[in-house]
């Protein structure tokens, strides 16, 4: 009688915790054997090229990138929004077909999707493989001075990034290029997709210039 209550009572037990048991396993299978945690970023690159920008963002989730359900980016030109883009893993939280839909909200003609792109491993070998989800975000030349990164997880959890970025020290707008060396801004007229590379151009001119004049100003000092 006492072996079978004590059977009784081991069975009971097995019952009692195996849903757990199974949850957790089922965790650690797709990421690293941990539950509700938020998600985090473990990279984030802003790269000027020709007349784009690229945002590489590596998002992280200790509960596997599968739980990743969207990133959303925002830029702000000193407090007003100038554009805003969103990646979606799935077309919402119920959902696991992948989409990797990148789009600009509100819609508009910035982003450039053909070179957005979504990477994710297919190995379990290492926590990266497991838990990295990395994007590339491109768009066309626009005004920022920040950047908001936000992403989201299947369970509502979320991780906020906010970068100031201020392009190589060039403070500019659609028409004008302003170079700290130099007393006065530029105005100019030209299309939108020339003015970064007239900007350089003009810095790297403004910089020689500087140059010299201080070392004539030392060649005249020695003299004295």
């Amino acid at each position: 009688m006492r072996k079978r209550t004590l059977l009784l009572l081991f069975i009971s037990i097995i019952v009692l915790f195996f849903p757990w048991f199974s949850i957790n396993v089922s965790a650690g299978t797709a990421g690293v054997g941990v539950l509700n945690v938020a998600p985090k970023f473990s990279e984030i690159r802003v790269v000027q090229q020709d007349d784009s920008f690229r945002v590489y963002i590596t998002a992280s989730d200790y509960n596997s990138w599968e739980d990743i359900y969207m990133v959303s980016v925002s830029l702000e030109d000193y407090g007003v929004q100038t554009a805003g883009f969103l990646f979606k893993q799935y077309e919402d939280e119920t959902k696991y077909n992948k989409i990797d839909e990148f789009s600009e909200v509100p819609e508009g003609s910035l982003l450039v999707k053909e070179k957005c792109s979504a990477q994710r491993s297919s190995e379990k070998e290492t926590i990266a493989d497991k838990c990295e989800l990395k994007l590339i975000l491109v768009f066309h030349m626009v005004l920022f001075s920040q950047l908001n990164i936000v992403i989201s997880d299947r369970e509502g959890g979320t991780s906020t990034a906010n970068i100031d970025y201020n392009a190589d020290e060039l403070m500019r707008s659609d028409t004008t290029i302003t170079i700290p060396s130099l007393d006065e801004p530029i105005s100019v007229v030209i299309p939108h997709y020339l003015l970064n590379s007239i900007a350089f151009t003009i810095a790297a001119a403004g910089t020689i210039m500087l140059v010299k004049r201080m070392g004539r100003q030392g060649i005249g000092r020695g003299s004295l």
